[in-house]
C-alpha cells in the first residue's frame, strides 16, 4: 500500500470514529430529499403518547413514560480534490419507560402507531414485573410536577438540509485547495449535520417537543518535510454547534484575534472554514521546523476549548457515581472521589 493511500485511509477511519457521536447515525440510509420531509406534528404525537401512556396504566404501571424519535443526520468527506463518501440517514422509532410492582421496564420499537406505541408499553410493564421479582428494594421517584404541552426549537437561521449537497461539498473542496495553497501536503474535510424531532410525554402530565439542530464542519491538514520524513498537522478551530448553515457564513464580528504575533484567530457564532484551512496549513508546515520548547517553568494560558476538555477528563468523569462507587474503570482509572467527604473535614459555605 502506498503511503497516501494509508493517509487517505486513515483520515476516513478517523472520521468514521466520529460517527457514534452524533446520535441517529446508522440508521436506514435515504435520498436527501426525504431529510427536508415533514415528520409528525405534535397532535399526532401526542395521540401516540397517550396510547402508550394509557397502555401502561391499564397493564399496572404506577408511573409510564415515552420517547418518539426522529433522527436525521448527513455526512460528507473530501479529501484534496476528491469528495468520498456522502451519507443521508434517517432513523426513526419510540420508546416506553414504566415503573410497576416497584421496578423499572423498557420496551422500544419501530412501529410507530398506537397499536405499535401500546404493545411496547404492555411489553415495559411485564418486564418490570418480571425484574421486580428480584428487586431488593422498590423504586421510588422524587416528585415532580407536569409542564402541560410546551416545545423548543433550535434557533436556526438555514436549515443546513435545505442547502444543496453539491453546494456544501464544494465548500469543503475549497477549504482544501486552499490548504493545498498554502503549503499542505494532505488534507482532508468532512461536514456533519444533524437534526433530532424529539418528544417526551410521561404519566406525570408532561407533554414536551423538540427540534434540534446541530452542525460541525471540520478538517485535519497535514505538512511533511520529505527530507527528514517528519510531519507535522494541525485539525480545524471550529465546534459541534448548535446552530443552521448560517454557522459556515463567517461574519468579522464573530472573529476573536489570538495573542499578538502568533496569527491566530477563534471563531465564535460563525465560522471562516477557508481562512482556518490556510492558515492551518502555514501553522502545520512552521511547525516541522519550529525549536523544541526548553526545559524550565513557564506560564501556561490554556484555550477556553482546551480548559473545558481538561475539566471535562479530570473532573467531570471522576465525578460520575458509577465511577465513585467503583463499578466502572478505564484507562484513565476510576476516581478519587469518595462518598465519605463529610468525614475529611471539608469546609461548608455558610448558611444565609
Amino acid at each position: 500500500m502506498k503511503r497516501r493511500d494509508f493517509v487517505g485511509l486513515t483520515g476516513l477511519a478517523t472520521s468514521a470514529l466520529l460517527l457514534p457521536n452524533f446520535p441517529g447515525f446508522g440508521g436506514t440510509l435515504v435520498d436527501p430529499a426525504r431529510l427536508l420531509e415533514p415528520g409528525l406534528d405534535v397532535a399526532q404525537k401526542k395521540r401516540l403518547a397517550d396510547a402508550a401512556l394509557n397502555a401502561a396504566k391499564s397493564a399496572g404501571a404506577s408511573y409510564a413514560d415515552v420517547r418518539i424519535g426522529r433522527y436525521l443526520n448527513q455526512s460528507i468527506f473530501t479529501r484534496e480534490k476528491q469528495v468520498q463518501n456522502i451519507a443521508s440517514g434517517e432513523s426513526f422509532g419510540a420508546g416506553v419507560r414504566v415503573i410497576a410492582s416497584g421496578s423499572w421496564g423498557f420496551a422500544a420499537t419501530n412501529n410507530v402507531s398506537d397499536a405499535g406505541l401500546a404493545q411496547a408499553a404492555r411489553l415495559a410493564v411485564a418486564m418490570a414485573k418480571a425484574n421486580a421479582k428480584t428487586q431488593k428494594e422498590p423504586v421510588n421517584l422524587a416528585p415532580q410536577k407536569g409542564y402541560g404541552e410546551v416545545s423548543w426549537k433550535t434557533p436556526i437561521k438555514q436549515n443546513a438540509f435545505e442547502v444543496p449537497v453539491a453546494q456544501k461539498a464544494d465548500l469543503l473542496l475549497a477549504a482544501n485547495a486552499a490548504a493545498l495553497t498554502n503549503g499542505a501536503n494532505f488534507v482532508n474535510s468532512s461536514l456533519f449535520q444533524i437534526n433530532e424531532q424529539k418528544y417526551f410525554a410521561s404519566t406525570d402530565g408532561s407533554y414536551i417537543d423538540q427540534d434540534v439542530h446541530r452542525i460541525w464542519p471540520t478538517f485535519s491538514v497535514t505538512a511533511i518535510d520529505r527530507a527528514s520524513g517528519k510531519f507535522k498537522t494541525r485539525d480545524a478551530l471550529s465546534s459541534p454547534m448548535g446552530l443552521g448553515y448560517e454557522y459556515l457564513a463567517p461574519q468579522a464580528a464573530d472573529k476573536v484575534a489570538g495573542p499578538a504575533g502568533t496569527g491566530l484567530v477563534g471563531y465564535r457564532n460563525s465560522y471562516d472554514i477557508l481562512e482556518d484551512a490556510a492558515l492551518a496549513a502555514r501553522q502545520a508546515k512552521a511547525k516541522l521546523t519550529a525549536t523544541s520548547v526548553l526545559a524550565g517553568k513557564y506560564d501556561l494560558v490554556l484555550d477556553p476549548n482546551h480548559l473545558g476538555l481538561t475539566i471535562h477528563e479530570s473532573i467531570g468523569h471522576p465525578l460520575e457515581l458509577d465511577r465513585v462507587l467503583g463499578y466502572e474503570a478505564n484507562y484513565a482509572g476510576t476516581s478519587f472521589a469518595t462518598l465519605d467527604w463529610k468525614k475529611k473535614n471539608i469546609p461548608t459555605a455558610p448558611k444565609t
